[in-house]
């Protein structure tokens, strides 16, 4: 099985898993907070108006930006389990990242800034994996 050693070439995997918990929560909070400004607002890109344009925008947005809590939710769950080395969290946000991979490069073909977030995830899952291995491994 392919696993990396190191994230970006020079950090432990530990720090890197806790990092990129730290990254993609802070990202999840940031977003979510702007989907609940538009919708308390009710000021909408016209971007997003017409990515929704057959469903209501405000109900829309707000369903998006519970999920990016949620997410940074789960982000807090992975930093906990590289800090506490319990490879279940850690399990856990690889499968809920997993299925946002799929749905992120569903939306690529609606936006090219979803390739940055496609590549960075998809690289960031594969330390994720890499400390994972090694916290089960270390286990048998």
């Amino acid at each position: 099985m392919v696993r990396c050693a190191k994230f970006l070439c020079c950090l432990p995997l530990r720090l890197g898993v806790i990092l990129t918990g730290c990254l993609f929560g802070l990202t999840d909070i940031v977003l979510g907070s702007y989907g609940w400004y538009m919708v308390a607002s009710n000021a909408f890109p016209d971007s997003i108006v017409e990515f929704f344009r057959t469903m209501d925008t405000g109900t829309c947005v707000a369903c998006f930006a519970g999920t990016f809590y949620l997410m940074a939710l789960n982000d807090l769950m992975l930093i906990y389990g590289a800090i506490r080395e319990k490879p279940a969290y850690i399990g856990i946000w690889l499968l809920v990242n997993f299925v946002v991979l799929i749905c992120t490069m569903v939306t690529a073909l609606v936006s090219g800034i979803a390739i940055i977030r496609i590549v960075t995830l998809s690289y960031c899952m594969f330390i994720v994996n890499s400390f994972h291995v090694q916290l089960t491994t270390k286990d048998d």
